[in-house]
């Protein structure tokens, strides 16, 4: 494979479209469906339509085009199966492929995709060049995979409002009481589960019945720079501690950075142990708002004793970075401000230290359920969401006394204006109908009362 002759220091240089994932990385889905990224198959979620694509963009596809999944296909087929392939080799052409539309676009609309900061940070840890040169002209690569993203089933202990029983098997109980009410022909589309993620051979419970899977991980462990835990939630789930164990056992946890994103729930004195042979630890600790709102978003958790994990996770030793994930939503984003606030105000000694995320919190956006998103919100709540951002530029850069080294940080305000500005991108206020029945349902179901936890926003509900 061709390769640039110039020195590689940046994404650029081999091309404008580069990610570095396809040639390190793969990621489960928790029902056993690979995919490139975390990030993949939500460029057709929701208001994304991938039927010009064959449907489930993201998702790899075998030589017959059924998606592949662990419960009927191993790691090394997928490896260098025609779908990453073919990405590698696109990539390399300069051409955006269809599974990575959603990092492009939202780079498009002012935002820090995936795609950036993970070339970002693993051009520090590669030699590209020769990464490259590896390459065929066909897209294979060697058999090495360096960063592997995990998603052990659903099992879950919380049934957040923007997840599904796909991610969570405490939301199926919901989900059987929510589905055969919903009127809205859209919404019924969208909140599908079909055949409950028994599709195409998969099974939430690939992990447990699949000992090939185990054995060809293990034999990829020599080369793993890092392992990436997600939900359901790993913290829960007995194969995530024998997994890490057995990295210690081997010898081979001093070589590993470990990487959650985390409710944060469950945090067992045996994980802390075991996080003391990896490499490092970095922590991603899902909170999407302060109090009653969080308790909303992330039902039915408690938020004081959220709030008693983090103040553990603050003591951990030095090697474990703590960040708080917030996923930013039609229900949160008016509110970042105030949760910003009350992060600060915390003086936490780790969560979120400067430089990371600029010492704020971590964001990323909920695309499905599409009647979550930020674009939904009607025009003028945007501009009610627009005005307090400004606003908040204002005290945000004197609470840091107007710091050069803060106003220009990527992830300070310029990631918060980005915010604003992909909120503001696109106009999907024709999904506001299935949000109102969506919530209305959720909070009869529930036991919640949306107009009480977020009355700034009880206008929404009346247009």
């Amino acid at each position: 494979m061709s390769v640039p002759k110039k020195t590689i220091t940046k994404p650029e240089d081999i091309s404008s479209t580069f990610c570095i994932l396809p040639w390190i990385h793969l990621s489960t889905r928790p029902n056993g469906h690979m995919r490139l990224c975390c990030a993949s198959n939500a460029s057709s979620a929701g208001a994304y339509n991938d039927k010009k694509w064959g449907g489930e963009v993201g998702i790899l596809k075998k030589s017959d085009g059924l998606p592949a999944n662990f419960n009927h296909t191993d790691l090394k087929t997928a490896w260098n199966a025609p779908y990453m392939k073919q990405v590698r080799k696109d990539m390399l052409k300069g051409k955006i492929p269809p599974s990575c539309a959603k990092c492009f676009k939202e780079e498009r609309e002012g935002y820090q995709s995936k795609r950036i900061w993970e070339n970002r940070l693993w051009f520090k840890r590669f030699n590209m060049k020769e990464l490259i040169e590896q390459t065929q002209p066909d897209g294979k690569i060697p058999n090495k995979i360096y960063y592997v993203d995990l998603r052990l089933g659903s099992k879950c202990n919380l049934k957040c409002i923007m997840c599904s029983p796909h991610d969570s098997s405490l939301w199926v109980s919901d989900w059987n009481k929510l589905y055969p009410q919903i009127e809205n022909p859209s919404l019924k589309e969208l909140m599908i589960w079909p055949n409950k993620g028994k599709v195409d051979g998969a099974s939430y419970n690939w992990y447990k019945d699949n000992q090939n899977f185990w054995n060809q991980l293990l034999n990829q462990i020599p080369n793993i720079k890092q392992i990436y835990f997600a939900g359901g939630e790993s913290t829960i789930i007995p194969e995530h501690y024998e997994l890490l164990e057995t990295c210690v056992q081997k010898g081979y946890a001093k070589n590993i950075d470990l990487r959650y994103n985390s409710n944060g729930m469950e945090l067992p004195d045996k994980l802390f142990k075991l996080w003391n042979h990896f490499k490092s630890v970095m922590f991603h600790f899902s909170l999407d708002s302060i109090y009653k709102k969080n308790d909303y978003i992330r039902f039915p958790s408690q938020f004081s004793h959220l709030k008693t994990q983090l103040e553990k996770l603050d003591q951990t030793p030095e090697h474990v970075s703590v960040t708080l994930a917030c996923a930013v939503q039609i229900l949160n984003i008016y509110y970042i401000p105030e949760f910003i606030k009350w992060k600060l105000s915390c003086r936490f000694k780790k969560i979120n230290r400067w430089p990371k995320s600029a010492g704020l919190i971590d964001t990323h956006f909920v695309y499905h359920p599409a009647h979550l998103n930020v674009k939904v919100l009607p025009q003028n709540f945007k501009n009610k969401v627009t005005e307090k951002f400004e606003e908040f530029y204002l005290w945000l850069a004197k609470e840091f006394n107007n710091k050069e080294e803060f106003i220009s940080h990527p992830y300070g305000i310029k990631r918060l204006k980005g915010m604003c500005q992909f909120m503001h991108s696109e106009d999907w206020s024709n999904r506001l109908p299935q949000f109102k029945e969506y919530i209305l349902k959720m909070d009869k179901i529930r036991g919640t009362d949306f107009k009480t936890v977020f009355p700034e926003m009880a206008e929404i509900l009346n247009k």
